[in-house]
């Protein structure tokens, strides 16, 4: 059984990660935490940080509760799994720690997903493996939605099995395009066409609220803003990937806004493909159904027009609308004289428990030891 470090246990990310662990599923158990202390209330006196963690897990995954025991002050037992909190500020300090992890989530901030960042440099002795949750075009990637693809559907792909090294593993909103990119490789493989097929992206978000968002004005950015009825124009992470993956097929993310609601979100992918007027919705729907069977956790397909609440639990990345109100294939004249057709996809993103069911699945292909496709970051990145 692989031993499994998770630096930042915050209420969204690595709350969900300790309760969707599963050791015998696995291959790996989050053993040891590493996260600042929650706030103390002294209205409340005899709660710990150790309860601070519980109201977390608690609101993380509602009617969790019965699966969670706190053993001591530094101990919870979390369906049946001890783990060990060590209360720290690793930008400070570093705990005395002697034993060796295979793998770690770092799951903090986005400037410690670097190989220079203090932060980095504290983990990498104890930790074989790094695995960033977020972004970082200096890093390698693990893409999940596309982790058992090869260079013969993606020419950037290499395909590794992980022994060490530091990896990051894409924001919420990159893995949710590539579950919908994963849909549309796997539909154009049918026609005997490949991702160089793919000749431009256009994605549009609607962003859940995280917990940085405010009540009250800060300052001007969306982050920053008073969340309460007010769309806030932002920006993501989105395009970053698309330079490793697919640096022949532009990206561009036309909208993103953020909204003060639960997960999941909602996305608008728009491909152009070269496909000669082949392509039909359903060898769409047939990729869609055929993923979903494989890979749960990466996506699936409704005909229901439910609102996002409906997925909200769902340890699934992507929720795909295919019925002919929201899965469309658009061949206006100017696209079909030029043997061009565009596919447009709508789907419901996790970003909580959907994005770190992703996470999980990148970690137990590496525990399990099996091939994975990975994507070179940039020098200066």
């Amino acid at each position: 059984m692989k031993r499994c470090l998770l630096i930042g246990c915050g209420a969204e990310i690595g709350s969900n990660l300790l309760l969707l662990n599963d050791p015998d599923h696995d291959g790996f158990a989050i053993t040891t935490v590493l996260t600042n202390a929650p706030p103390l209330d002294k209205h409340y006196p005899d709660l710990r940080p150790i309860d601070g963690i519980v109201a977390r897990l608690a609101l993380a995954q509602p009617g969790c509760l019965s699966q969670i025991a706190v053993k001591d002050g530094s101990t919870l037992v979390i369906n049946g799994n001890t783990v060990n909190f060590i209360f720290c500020d690793l930008r400070k300090d570093l705990p005395d720690i002697t034993d060796l992890f295979d793998i770690a989530f770092l799951c903090t901030n986005k400037a410690d997903i670097s190989l220079t960042s203090d932060v980095a440099a504290k983990i990498r002795p104890i930790a074989r493996i790094i695995l960033g949750a977020a972004e970082s075009d200096s890093l390698p990637s693990l893409y999940t939605c596309l982790a058992d693809l090869d260079v013969d559907s993606v020419e950037t792909i290499s395909k590794e099995t992980i022994g060490d090294g530091m990896y990051c593993l894409g924001s919420c909103q990159t893995n949710g395009m590539h579950a919908s990119l994963r849909v549309v490789i796997q539909a154009l493989d049918r026609l005997d066409l490949t991702s160089r097929d793919i000749l431009a992206i256009e994605t549009d978000i609607v962003h859940p609220d995280t917990p940085n968002g405010v009540l009250g004005t800060r300052s001007f950015e969306g982050r920053m803003q008073d969340a309460r009825d007010n769309l806030r124009p932002s920006f993501s992470q989105i395009a970053q990937s698309q330079r490793k993956v697919m640096p022949w097929a532009p990206l561009i993310n036309t909208i993103s806004l953020r909204a003060p609601v639960h997960a999941p979100g909602f996305q608008i992918n728009r491909f152009i493909v070269k496909d000669h007027g082949q392509l039909r919705i359903a060898d769409i729907s047939s990729a869609i159904d055929a993923i979903a069977n494989q890979f749960s956790y990466i996506a699936r397909a409704t005909t229901t027009p439910l609102g996002g609440r409906a997925y909200s639990q769902d340890r699934r990345c992507a929720t795909i609308l295919t019925d002919p109100c929201h899965l469309i294939l658009h061949r206006p004249s100017y696209l079909s004289d030029n043997g061009l057709s565009q596919i447009i996809l709508q789907s419901f993103v996790n970003n909580t428990i959907g994005y770190s069911a992703v996470v999980m699945a990148a970690a137990r292909r590496i525990a399990l030891q099996l091939p994975t496709a990975t994507f070179k970051g940039f020098e200066n990145g």
